[in-house]
C-alpha cells in the first residue's frame, strides 16, 4: 500500500467513525482501521502493569523509601529490602499443578498417529512451554501460547511455538463473545526497522490470518488462509498466584526495612557523656582511652540498641502465616518440610491440604484450556500431515494432571491387585490404574495371550498317557 492509498483509507475511517457507522471487527480490519479493530479487544494492561510491579522485588513500594537527609552530612540512605514472597508463592502453584509433566492416553484411534501425537508433543517441548505459560499467566494474570505456522526453504509445512506474555515483549487481546468462546486474537510487538520500532498486530480468527503492520499515516494488512480452521493460539488468564495477600507482604517488607535501619544505627557503638567528659577527651577515636570523671554528676554511658519487642516479632511470624495461608500456600521451607521425611504420599497430600485445594482451583481454568489446546495440536498436526487427517480425526486423546508428590506405588498396586482378584475390577481397568504402560490395551492382549498359553501347556501336562 503506497502513500497516497494509505492517507485515503486513513480519511475515510476518520469519516466512518465520526458518523457513528457501526462495523464489526472483521468489517474493521477489512477497511484497514486496525486501530479501532484492537480497541474493541479485551485490553488488561492495567492489570498487568499492577501484578508485574507487585511480582518483581525491583518494583516493589519498599524500594521507593525516601533517605533521611542530614545537616552538614551526606544523607543517610534507607533500607530497602523487599522479598519474592510472590515469586515464591507461585512457583509453590506452579509445582502443585505442573511439577509432573501431564500424562496422556489415547481413547480411540490408531497407535501410530498417537505415537505421532507423542512426538509432537515431545518435539515442542510442551512440558517446557507449558511450565512456562502456567509461571507467567500466575506472575502477569494472562499469557498465551502461540503455534505459528509457516513453510520452510523447501515449502515443507513447519510449527514453532512461542509463549506470548507482556514481560516477553507481546501485547494481548483476545476477543469473545457473549458464551466466553475465542472468536479472534491480537498480538501486538515491535520490530526494529532502519533503526526505527515499527508496530505491529498479527490477528488470528478461524479462517484468517491478518499480519499489520503500522505504516507511515495508516495501516499495512496482509492476509492469509487460516489452514487449520482453528485460532491457533490458547489464551491463559488467571487471578494473580498472590491474590488477597499483596497488602501484608508490603507491610513484612517496610517492617524489615525499618529493623536494618535500626541496626545501621547502632552498629557503631553509641555513647552519651556530659560536656566535661566529652571537653576532656584528648583522642576521642584512642583505642583503650580512660575515661576520667570531674564531678559527682560527670556522666559517660553507652547507648544500647532497643531490643526486638515480642509484639514486632508476633507481627513478624504472624504475617509470614497469614500470607502463605491466606493465598493456599503450604509452608515448603526447611522447618516446614523437616518432618515430611518419613511420610507416605498419602499423608504428604493431607499435611499439605491447603496446596491441592488450591490446585482444584486451578485445574477449572486450565483442564479446559489444555483440551482445547489438544484439539488445536491435532488441527496442527492435520497441516503437518496432510495424509494422516482422516486418521487424525479419528484420534482421541484423554490426559491426566499428575500428583506433584510420588504416590506409595506398592501400597497402590496390591490395593488394586486385591481388586482384580476379588472381582471388584476387570483386568482391563486394573491395567489402566496401574499407570505401568503407555499402552493399556496391548497390555491386556499380551497378558490374555500369555495366561492362554500357560492354559495349553498345563492342559497338555494333564492329559492322562496311553
Amino acid at each position: 500500500m503506497n502513500y497516497i492509498q494509505e492517507l485515503l483509507t486513513l480519511f475515510r475511517n476518520k469519516a466512518l467513525n465520526s458518523m457513528g457507522v457501526e462495523r464489526d471487527i472483521f468489517q474493521l480490519i477489512k477497511d484497514g482501521d486496525i486501530s479501532t479493530a484492537i480497541a474493541l479487544m479485551q485490553n488488561r494492561e492495567d492489570e498487568v502493569d499492577i501484578a508485574l510491579s507487585e511480582y518483581k522485588p525491583e518494583l516493589h513500594k519498599v524500594m521507593k523509601r525516601p533517605n533521611k537527609f542530614r545537616k552538614n552530612k551526606d544523607p543517610y540512605i534507607s533500607e530497602k529490602l523487599p522479598r519474592n514472597r510472590q515469586q515464591f508463592i507461585n512457583e509453590v502453584e506452579l509445582f502443585f499443578l505442573l511439577g509432573k509433566p501431564i500424562k496422556w492416553e489415547k481413547k480411540n484411534g490408531n497407535d501410530d498417529v498417537y505415537q505421532m501425537f507423542l512426538d509432537f508433543i515431545d518435539k515442542t517441548r510442551f512440558n517446557v512451554t507449558m511450565r512456562k505459560v502456567k509461571r507467567l499467566a500466575g506472575a502477569e494474570t494472562e499469557s498465551a501460547k502461540l503455534y505459528h505456522l509457516y513453510r520452510n526453504e523447501s515449502n515443507q509445512a513447519e510449527v514453532k511455538v512461542v509463549v506470548l506474555a507482556r514481560s516477553t515483549g507481546y501485547k494481548l487481546r483476545p476477543l469473545f463473545d457473549q458464551f466466553g468462546t475465542l472468536v479472534a486474537f491480537a498480538f501486538g510487538y515491535s520490530v526494529k526497522s532502519s533503526g526505527k520500532s515499527v508496530q505491529h498486530w498479527d490477528i488470528q480468527t478461524k479462517d484468517f490470518y491478518f499480519n499489520c503492520k503500522k505504516g507511515t499515516v495508516g495501516w499495512e494488512v496482509e492476509t492469509y488462509q487460516n489452514p487449520t480452521g482453528k485460532i491457533n493460539i490458547i489464551f491463559y488468564q488467571q487471578e494473580k498466584a498472590w491474590m488477597g495477600v499483596q497488602h501484608r507482604a508490603e507491610r513484612e517488607e517496610m517492617l524489615d526495612s525499618k529493623t536494618g535501619d535500626i541496626n545501621n544505627y547502632f552498629s557503631d557503638p553509641m555513647a552519651a557523656a556530659t560536656a566535661d567528659v566529652i571537653e576532656n577527651l584528648k583522642d576521642p577515636d584512642a583505642i583503650g582511652t580512660l575515661i576520667q570523671y570531674y564531678g559527682k554528676d560527670s556522666k559517660f554511658e553507652y547507648i544500647d540498641p532497643p531490643l526486638s519487642s515480642e509484639t514486632r516479632e508476633a507481627e513478624k511470624k504472624d504475617l509470614k502465616s497469614s500470607i502463605l495461608e491466606d493465598s493456599l500456600t503450604p509452608d515448603m521451607s526447611f522447618e516446614g518440610m523437616k518432618g515430611m521425611g518419613t511420610l507416605s504420599g498419602e499423608a504428604i497430600k493431607r499435611a499439605l491440604i491447603i496446596g491441592y485445594i488450591k490446585r482444584l482451583k486451578n485445574l477449572e481454568i486450565y483442564d479446559i484450556l489444555v483440551d482445547r489446546e489438544v484439539k488445536v495440536i491435532i488441527s496442527v498436526l492435520k497441516f503437518l500431515h496432510p495424509d494422516k487427517a482422516k486418521l487424525l480425526d479419528e484420534l482421541v486423546v484423554s490426559f491426566e494432571f499428575q500428583e506433584p508428590f510420588e504416590e506409595d506405588r506398592q501400597t497402590r498396586w496390591s490395593s488394586i491387585g486385591s481388586a482384580y482378584s476379588n472381582g471388584i475390577i476387570s483386568l482391563n481397568t486394573a491395567v489402566r490404574l496401574l499407570g505401568i504402560t503407555d499402552k493399556p490395551d496391548e497390555e491386556v492382549e499380551k497378558i490374555l495371550r500369555e495366561a492362554a498359553e500357560k492354559k495349553k501347556i498345563s492342559e497338555k501336562e494333564h492329559q492322562p498317557t496311553s
